[in-house]
């Protein structure tokens, strides 16, 4: 029997760590897949250039317009011969709706393969009316959308709400699952946020959380990213008295970052909502689920439904709340450890790669039988 192929168009692909759900769904389901990335992308704060692939099939296609997960799509002639060389049975798009990357896309499949059912991916949780020509580019895609798979509930709700009848699959973003943790570290506390310093990622809310929870304490924080609001935390961390307590280390690859959350006794997700964006997922929060580290996050956009009861929800916003949550925690092996343990079941059952590639099954099993 000839596996079913699916081709996957993603532009976070370029890091390899994000390629685990292809790699099983060709080892564990099944399937012959293949991946579309462009040469290079930025994730995080660093750019991270696509690498050859043993375990799946990888084609590098240029992109134009801008690097702006919205605002670039695929060259043409190049994802033509892709879409000819694989033949699809299932065009799926790990990009927005809305995206001028789905909008080239999707006549490119029509022409080269005509059979071939579309799945397509949102994160975008907040109901908004898009400008010309981004909402006709909406409305074309979804019509065009056999099963659409939205990282939170919230963003399927999104998706209800304009319309789309089509078959929805709630699907998170996935994580590995990292040896557990060992023992408490020795000695000094260790709290870790991770992410850009922009507002809305809410870094300065951790520093002020992490000045008040830790006073008294051995204890320090790691602010791992980068961005324009960095020589701005480094004044607040001089006036707050904790300069000499808190570390900036820059960007790190995703293999590092895992390594460091895990070794962090709890991390602090401090997500802001702002007029155009809430958290849409909060990937960070469910890797440290999975490394059994404890998390406090605000009540923002999709941070509950990731943490699931897992972790400690702190007002958003609110760096009184968050300093009581993260005090409580750090004077408390006992509860860090009980959460940890709850977190990496969570993460076992409900957000790991195997759970994301069973997701993934279902729903191009679905797609299938509908066509």
């Amino acid at each position: 029997m000839t596996a079913v192929r699916v081709l996957r168009v993603y532009h976070s692909a370029v890091v390899d760590e994000y390629r685990e759900r292809e790699r099983l769904l060709r080892s564990r389901h099944g399937y012959d897949v293949h991946l579309v990335c462009p040469p290079a992308w930025p994730e995080g704060a660093s750019v991270v250039q696509a690498a050859p692939d043993a375990e799946i099939p990888l084609h590098v296609v240029a992109v134009r317009g801008r690097t702006h997960p919205i605002l670039f799509w695929y060259a043409s002639r190049a994802f033509r011969r892709v879409l000819r060389s694989v033949r699809p049975d299932i065009v799926d798009l790990h990009e927005e709706p809305y995206s001028l990357a789905a909008a080239a896309a999707l006549p490119a499949v029509r022409r080269e393969a005509p059979q071939a059912r579309i799945c397509m991916y949102t994160a975008q949780n907040i109901l908004k009316r898009y400008p010309p020509p981004f909402r006709q580019l909406e409305r074309r895609a979804l019509a065009a959308t056999a099963a659409a798979y939205p990282c939170s509930s919230e963003a399927g709700e999104v998706l209800r709400a304009k319309g789309f009848a089509g078959a929805l699959h709630v699907l998170p973003l996935g994580v590995s699952l990292p040896p557990a943790r060992g023992s408490e570290n020795g000695g000094c506390l260790r709290v870790g946020f991770l992410g850009r310093f922009v507002p809305e990622k809410g870094a300065g809310v951790a520093v002020r959380a992490f000045a008040a929870g830790a006073d008294g304490l051995d204890a320090e924080l790691e602010l791992l990213g980068a961005g324009p609001q960095e020589a701005e935390l480094r004044e607040l961390c001089g006036q707050l008295g904790v300069a000499e307590r808190v570390s900036f280390p820059g960007a790190v690859s995703q293999a590092e970052a895992l390594e460091r959350i895990s070794s962090y006794d709890a991390l602090l997700v401090p997500s802001l909502t702002t007029a155009g964006w809430k958290e849409q997922f909060g990937r960070v929060a469910a890797q440290a689920l999975a490394a059994g580290t404890a998390v406090v996050a605000s009540d923002s956009g999709s941070l509950p439904e990731v943490l699931g009861g897992c972790g400690e929800l702190a007002r958003e916003g609110d760096p009184e709340d968050f300093a009581a949550k993260l005090a409580a925690l750090l004077r408390d092996p006992a509860r860090r450890a009980q959460l940890g343990e709850r977190g990496r079941r969570r993460a076992a059952e409900e957000l790991s790669w195997e759970r994301v590639a069973d997701g993934f099954d279902r729903m191009y099993r679905e797609v299938l039988a509908g066509a």
